[in-house]
Order: C-alpha cells, then sequence, then structure tokens
C-alpha cells in the first residue's frame, strides 16, 4: 500500500482546516470542539487569542458570541413559557405596553401586533438594517441608527426607538432578521423582575456550570479575550461599541448580541439540547416544547434565513432549521440545526443523532466561509463516528 494515497482521518482534516483558516489570516487563532453522545471527537486551541501579543490560544478563550445569544435567551424564554409565566401567542404588548399599536410604512396599523413566537422566529417585523428594502423605512431606520447605538441605550431608549419606527413587516409574514431577541430579552426581564443577565445566570448559567458566561468581560479574564487582526476592521467596531456599553454599565443587556462565552461554557449548553433538554441533573425543558423549538415555524414559501445558512433551512424558535427538502450547501441532514455569531462563532447541532460541533474565532470578515467550511470538516469526524 503506497501511504501517500492514504485518506486522511478526520482528525487530519480538522487540523489543516484550522491551519489554513490562520494562514489565511481568517482568524488569528481558534478553539473547536466536536462531541457525539457524550463522547469527544475532536478539541483543538490553535493559533493565538491575540495577535498583538502573539499569546498562544487556550482552551478557555473568551468570545464575543453576538448572535449565538439569541438561543440561549430563546431557550430561557421557553421555560417561562413552561412556567406558565409567558405565552407564544400572546402580544408582546401586554409585557411591553411602550410597543402597542405598532404601524406598517403605510401609516397604517397592522393586521396584528408581533407575538413571542414571532419573537423568536424573527417575523415580528423588527429588523436589522441590512434587512430592510423598504427605502423610505430603509432611510429612517439608518437615521435612529438603532444598529449602531442599541449597546450603549438603555432599555427604555430602545423601546422608544422600535415604538417610534414602522415595523418592516406585517407581523408573521415575513423572517426578516433583526431586533427581535432583544426586545425577548426585554419581556424576559419584564416577566422576572431581573436583569436578563441574572436571570439567565439563576436559570442557565449557575445550573449548567457556564461560569464563563455573561454581558461582560471580567477583569480577570481581560487576558483571555480573544481579537481579531487589526485589518478586520468590522470585527473591532462591533466590540469596541460593547466594550463602550460595558464601561457604562451595560444599560442595555443585549438578549440579541451581548454575551461573551467559551466553548465549554456553549459546549454545556449544546450538550443540553441534543441530550433532550436535560443536564446537570435536572430538566431544562420538556420533549414536547424542544420539538417545537426545532420545529420549521415559517410558512413552506418563506424564504428563511436563505441569506444567513444558505438554502434548505427553515427557522424554528431560536435557531436554524434543516428542512427535509431542498439543496443545502453543508452536508446537513433533516432537523439538523445551527446558527451563529457576527463576530465569528457558530455551533451546529442535532437533536436525534446527539452531536454538536462548536468554532469560535474572532472573525468578521469571513465568517460564513469559515463555518461553512468547519462544518464540512466535523463530518468526516461523524462519519467516523
Amino acid at each position: 500500500m503506497n501511504p501517500t494515497n492514504r485518506r486522511p482521518g478526520g482528525a487530519e482534516l480538522l487540523d489543516a482546516f484550522l491551519e489554513w483558516q490562520i494562514a489565511a489570516r481568517h482568524y488569528p487563532g481558534a478553539v473547536v470542539h466536536v462531541e457525539r453522545d457524550g463522547k469527544v471527537l475532536a478539541s483543538r486551541a490553535a493559533g493565538v487569542i491575540d495577535p498583538e501579543t502573539g499569546a498562544p490560544m487556550v482552551e478557555n478563550a473568551v468570545f464575543r458570541i453576538a448572535s449565538m445569544t439569541k438561543p440561549i435567551v430563546s431557550t430561557l424564554a421557553l421555560m417561562l413559557v413552561e412556567q406558565g409565566r409567558l405565552a407564544l401567542d400572546a402580544p408582546v404588548d401586554r409585557w411591553l405596553p411602550e410597543l402597542a399599536g405598532l404601524k406598517l410604512a403605510s401609516g397604517k396599523a397592522a393586521a396584528r401586533q408581533p407575538t413571542v413566537r414571532d419573537l423568536m422566529r424573527h417575523t415580528s417585523g423588527f429588523a436589522y438594517l441590512g434587512e430592510i428594502r423598504d427605502p423610505a423605512l430603509r432611510a429612517a431606520a439608518a437615521k435612529a441608527d438603532l444598529d449602531g447605538r442599541l449597546p450603549t441605550l438603555s432599555p427604555a431608549e430602545v423601546l422608544a426607538t422600535l415604538a417610534s419606527l414602522p415595523l418592516a413587516c406585517e407581523p408573521g409574514t415575513q423572517f426578516l432578521y433583526g431586533f427581535s431577541t432583544d426586545v425577548l430579552g426585554l419581556v424576559v426581564e419584564r416577566v422576572t423582575g431581573a436583569r436578563l443577565g441574572d436571570a439567565l445566570r439563576e436559570a442557565l448559567f449557575d445550573p449548567l456550570g457556564m461560569t464563563d458566561t455573561g454581558f461582560s468581560v471580567p477583569e480577570a479574564a481581560v487576558g483571555r479575550f480573544a481579537r481579531a487582526h487589526a485589518e478586520d476592521r468590522p470585527w473591532h467596531g462591533f466590540s469596541d461599541k460593547y466594550a463602550l456599553g460595558q464601561r457604562m454599565g451595560a444599560p442595555m443587556q443585549s438578549g440579541g448580541g451581548g454575551l461573551v462565552s467559551t466553548v465549554a461554557d456553549y459546549a454545556r449548553f449544546a450538550r443540553m439540547l441534543v441530550g433532550g433538554g436535560q443536564a446537570a441533573g435536572r430538566r431544562f425543558l420538556s420533549e414536547a416544547t424542544l420539538q417545537q423549538m426545532f420545529a420549521n415555524q415559517l410558512d413552506a414559501l418563506n424564504p428563511g434565513p436563505v441569506g444567513f445558512t444558505g438554502p434548505g433551512f427553515g427557522f424554528g424558535l431560536g435557531l436554524a432549521v434543516r428542512l427535509d427538502w431542498g439543496a443545502s450547501a453543508t452536508p446537513s441532514t433533516a432537523g439538523e440545526l445551527t446558527w451563529f455569531g457576527i463576530c465569528g462563532t457558530v455551533v451546529w447541532l442535532h437533536p436525534r443523532e446527539r452531536w454538536f460541533a462548536l468554532q469560535f474565532g474572532a472573525n468578521m470578515r469571513s465568517r460564513m466561509l469559515s463555518r461553512m467550511e468547519f462544518r464540512r470538516t466535523a463530518q468526516f469526524l461523524l462519519d467516523e463516528s
């Protein structure tokens, strides 16, 4: 047998993938983890944590996980639904009267007001600027600049800004990615009477042992905080906004993008989801609730998150879900779930097959390419398991 013809194994391919990502300057370094049914298939810390200091990457590096905050906040909201303190199909203004009477760009009242379910599946009409196509509405949203100012605003200012803007669509009709989970976080605060970070810590972080996850980088963890290359200016701009918010006392604890975390912490959360809602000797969500969370909540004609995941995905309650039809840019199967953060982090998981894969890097410029290639690479490890 010619050893040069030997097919490399999944672990070798993962190492080659990381080497290429670092050499191509997609990120200075990364932490990755692939696990099935409690067995670690691969875990790596590669590259450097800070390109200026050259300090090596460490397994417990702290990353800005941005929109990977959304599945965590959605999970807490679903826990409140199970407790009877929140209702999926109730209007949001039941808890946030500041958002009562929302209107469309035409000036007409919406056919119905956004619901909690709309917040979880991004059909509320509270869209990010990049999702808005109507020129007049886009101009109004750009002037309000909630995308840029949110980390430094108070919850009251965020609600006032959203109330002053028309909805980007009739609630329930379109997937428009945006501030829905920020609003959901404010609903959680009203229901629990606690700041979002405190509510998350009591319900999820402490019970799961997620000790490095929160809305600020503690002073003791600054040396473990992963940074992007200097030329990745969008990453630094995003991170700097949240750092400024932290110095201001984190006035708005963003349920849509404010958390920092580690791979080990997020693995504890993902392990609970693929473990049927159970972990650390307790149940967090029932199987019935998980079935709703993991099921596509969008109409069959709704293109859903195609601009984020590529084709073949719908959206559940907090995560994109692979449909049982259509092409896909990754080797995924029906029921697979994913979401990611604009700062370069991603989770892929399959509850039925009981596996999950995490890649955390500091990378905004080429994050989509990196996460797609990571998913393809992880498949070799999964095929071997």
